[in-house]
């Protein structure tokens, strides 16, 4: 088969009317960048957290739990580009894994969470385009496998595949002018050949914006209310689930109807997660949101960490996931244990980090209790601890901010101001313990305030090194975890360590409060979401404690209004 950047390739292509495909192009071109003129809202609203602790703007469904007991949409109608994991994705379900080159496809471990800046540009436009003339040549070879239809085939047998492929790519029934225009595309074609047709309709679709976006745009308005259509939620709901669009069933149940029923919108979320691709895919949403993909990024000084490398990042990443499956879905249990298990799997070189023994294969994951002193589930484990490390030291500020914002989602404290990057470089270089640097950034006018609701998270994890190895002393000298935390409202105490706080905090809402946040956040793209907002509040207040399971807070997020509810543009 001829690659689409191939001479024979290119050469047919070029032969066989070529201005009818850059002309089709440069329209889909102009469609798409208009489409994204025409909404201020693609893949998120570009927000963020204001960071001083208020609890909304003022927008519908900024109210505390009670306060509005409906919980009104805060998001408008828009149309949201699909990020690229979702797009190469949906180009695999219609075409399989020959429609799609391997070094276009992205790492589904390492998905981002945040979609700020994601946004249509030329560069953009060109790469999608690319992306569907690859998976319509990728018919060459295969025609008749994947369209039904013999390469001189007929008419009838042309339409009746592209008005299937279309309604399954745009993820809703196609309309008759659509089809029309289509079958135009086809006809131009054919000048070479039936198959070159039915290969530039193909291509045509999946350049199209129906294509690359899913709408919000709803069917009911009622009270300046909008309410999805069933297909609108059958696309949220499925790539929010399983980054990948709806499968045949959840197809179905938008075709009839029944998704406008909640308990049909329960009960196929429930079929979703018994499957394996879904559960693999929430979990790596989790992972997103707590930054770990970044583990593959980080480099150590290989004077200091000589065992340190792409294996021992790899082992460290997929400890984690299976800590996860085994928490949240072989045992379905409360996510407040993933705070307080010692339960976890190492192989041979993530046993020599952990002190622990290892049976089996030196590459074999097998499942060890870590011990109960040192270790305290996700916040102490190796992947965070290494991603939240410098390259020759641990990082107070690092591991304080992820406590404070992926575990816990308290506000954003705003940066440093630029003046002061000379005086943290030259702080960074001092010949100092970790925690004398955390009392000079705490004395500092300037700096104090923030540095003391970071500081003490970090240095709670100085018994841990740049690596995840637990230490009780530095350079010959105890370490000192003790930590006081004040001025944060659930959280003001004294702890001892990293061991002290996960088990103290387990025992309330916070970290589901914030874990439910970030599966809101990623389901509705609302990036300005935060545990206090109604969409989360009456989630977690609804689900009795010790039966926050991953399942129930996903079923309850995919049933609220937080997905089916929008307002009308203002």
């Amino acid at each position: 088969m001829a690659s689409p950047a191939s001479g024979e390739g290119q050469g047919a292509r070029e032969r066989s009317g070529g201005w009818l495909r850059s002309a089709r192009l440069a329209s889909c071109a102009s469609a798409l960048v208009a489409a994204a003129a025409c909404t201020g809202t693609l893949g998120g609203n570009g927000g963020e957290d204001s960071g001083d602790g208020r609890p909304g703007d003022g927008r519908p469904g900024d109210e505390q739990p009670g306060a509005n007991a409906q919980c009104a949409p805060r998001l408008e109608r828009r149309v949201v580009l699909l990020p690229d994991l979702q797009f190469i994705n949906s180009v695999r379900a219609l075409l399989g894994d020959a429609a799609v080159q391997a070094d276009q496809a992205p790492d589904d471990r390492t998905k981002p969470f945040m979609k700020k800046g994601f946004s249509v540009g030329t560069s953009l436009v060109r790469t999608r385009l690319d992306l569907a003339a690859y998976a319509a040549e990728s018919l060459e070879g295969r025609f008749q496998q994947v369209t039904g239809c013999a390469t001189d085939g007929d008419d009838a047998c042309a339409r009746d595949f592209l008005s299937r492929f279309a309604a399954l790519a745009f993820r809703r029934p196609l309309g008759a002018t659509e089809l029309e225009d289509l079958w135009r595309v086809v006809e131009a074609g054919k000048e070479e050949s039936y198959e070159r047709g039915v290969m530039l309709a193909v291509e045509a679709i999946l350049a199209s914006p129906s294509f690359g976006y899913r709408t919000e745009l709803g069917e009911e308005r009622r009270d300046g209310v909008v309410k999805l259509s069933p297909h609108e939620i059958a696309s949220e709901l499925a790539f929010f689930l399983t980054d990948s669009p709806p499968d045949a069933e959840l197809l179905a149940a938008a075709d009839s109807g029944a998704l406008r029923d909640p308990e049909e919108v329960a009960r196929q979320t429930e079929r979703l997660l018994a499957l394996p691709a879904t559960r693999r895919s929430l979990s790596t949403t989790l992972l997103a949101a707590w930054g770990l993909s970044n583990l593959f990024g980080t480099v150590k000084d290989p004077g200091m960490f000589p065992e340190y490398g792409p294996a021992l990042q790899a082992s460290m990443f997929h400890e984690t996931e299976l800590f996860l499956d085994a928490t949240l879905w072989d045992r379905g249990a409360d996510v407040s244990e993933l705070l307080t298990s010692r339960e976890t799997f190492v192989n041979e070189p993530l046993a020599k980090v952990y002190g622990v023994e290892h049976s089996g294969a030196p590459e074999e994951f097998s499942p060890v209790t870590l011990p109960a002193d040192q270790r305290a589930g996700l916040l102490t484990q190796a992947s965070v601890m290494a991603t939240l490390s410098r390259t020759d030291n641990t990082s107070v500020v690092a591991r304080g901010l992820f406590v404070r914002g992926a575990m816990l989602c308290l506000p954003k404290l705003p940066s440093p101001p630029e003046s002061l990057a000379g005086a943290v470089d030259e702080l960074l270089n001092a010949d100092m313990t970790e925690r004398e640097r955390a009392e000079v950034r705490g004395g500092n006018p300037t700096c104090g305030a923030c540095h003391r609701g970071i500081d003490p998270f970090g240095l709670m994890l100085e018994n841990y090194d740049a690596l995840g190895r637990h230490r009780e002393t530095l350079d010959g000298e105890p370490i000192d975890g003790r930590v006081e935390v004040q001025g944060i409202p659930g959280l003001a105490d004294s702890y001892a360590n990293a061991v002290d706080f996960a088990d103290k905090i387990a025992e309330q809402k916070e970290f589901a409060a914030c874990l439910t946040r970030n599966l809101v956040t990623y389901g509705t793209d609302d990036e300005r979401l935060t545990p206090s907002d109604c969409q989360v509040a009456s989630l977690v207040e609804a689900l009795p404690e010790g039966e926050r399971t991953l399942p129930a807070i996903v079923k309850a997020i995919a049933t609220s209004r937080a997905l089916t509810d929008r307002t009308e543009e203002e």
